[in-house]
């Protein structure tokens, strides 16, 4: 198991970027840290690491303190995988070199299913033999997919691994990527702005805001029960209702402040009068942007709704909000 105990980080002296950040993650689970750019994902992923060395806190990982790069010769811990956002390949090694750079020489037929196996799996098979240096931005990101897989580690650190990752290749990579972890029992850490890879592969998620968690557990919960409206945002589209600006929402509602999301409002015979904006066509259904006098909103919709029509609107669920 990894303990992140209170771990602090500051890069100068006047602002820490790490405060205070604790977290456990049970072996061959997958903890996704979401949160915007600079809120100190990749941070916190090289103090695990052992790049950087906390300034307060302790990391331990079964039971034994992580040292961290003040107190290592070679930073980084043997058994932990880091694959940073500049995929640390040697460029004018070919795929195959940089696969097998990290597998035993011992067996060379082994090494070389081996080898083969990875790129397969990172769909990079018909490229084994390019410089590394000649691939694409997204090609080098899943030539290191497969480089930090090539000898399974124990716990394996992701820094936004699919950001170049074409579109309809995506999700086939994730897929195979995370189900070989679950396989292998490796631990992952996710840092990530796309929430979708915590909804669909995480057994936990943490959600970071200027070096701090503002909400951590599981993905569905924090979902369908967000602390803050910083962390509805991270989930898209909402709308913030206040029973003193729109009393006809909050009819059969007690609360004064709810959260919701476009697939909780439905148009009805009556209600909230709005006008349309804008029909967003998101391939099963349209995403709607409409405005009452106060507000402005997003809703589902199965068609399209021309710009200017008035409509009522109604809620069918929502989320309590705090602030």
């Amino acid at each position: 198991m990894l303990e992140v105990k209170n771990i602090s980080f500051s890069y100068t002296p006047e602002k820490k970027v790490i405060n205070s950040v604790s977290f456990n993650l049970e072996q061959g689970k997958m903890m996704a840290l979401i949160g915007e750019s600079g809120s100190g994902k990749s941070t916190i992923l090289k103090l695990i690491y052992g790049i950087l060395s906390s300034e307060e806190g302790e990391i331990y990982y079964n039971n034994t303190k992580l040292l961290g790069c003040k107190e290592n010769l070679v930073p980084g811990e043997p058994e932990f995988k880091y694959l940073e956002q500049d995929f640390g390949l040697m460029p004018y090694s070919t795929v195959g070199e940089n696969v097998g750079n990290f597998i035993s020489n011992i067996n060379r037929g082994e090494k070389e299913e081996r080898i083969k196996f990875l790129l397969n799996l990172v769909e990079m098979t018909d490229y084994i033999n390019m410089k590394a240096n000649d691939l694409s931005g997204g090609q080098k990101q899943r030539v290191a997919l497969a480089k930090v897989l090539a000898h399974p580690p124990l716990l394996l650190l992701l820094d936004e691994p699919f950001s170049q990752v074409d579109t309809f290749k995506k999700n086939i990579l994730k897929r195979a990527v995370f189900d070989f972890a679950k396989e292998n029992n490796i631990s992952i850490i996710l840092a990530t702005h796309e929430v979708e890879d915590a909804w669909a592969f995480a057994d936990e998620m943490a959600i970071i805001k200027d070096g701090k968690i503002e909400q951590k557990g599981n993905p569905s919960y924090i979902y369908n029960n967000p602390e803050n409206e910083y962390v509805a945002h991270l989930f898209g589209e909402h709308t913030i209702f206040n029973k003193e600006n729109e009393p006809e929402i909050f009819e059969e509602i007690e609360e004064d402040r709810i959260l919701v999301y476009p697939h909780q409002i439905y148009i009805a015979d009556e209600g909230l009068k709005v006008k349309i904006l804008r029909s967003y066509f998101l391939g099963s259904h349209y995403l709607i942007e409409c405005i009452n006098k106060l507000n402005r909103i997003w809703f589902t919709c199965p068609i399209f709704l021309f710009t200017g029509q008035e409509f009522y609107i109604k809620v069918n669920k929502y989320q309590k909000i705090s602030n």
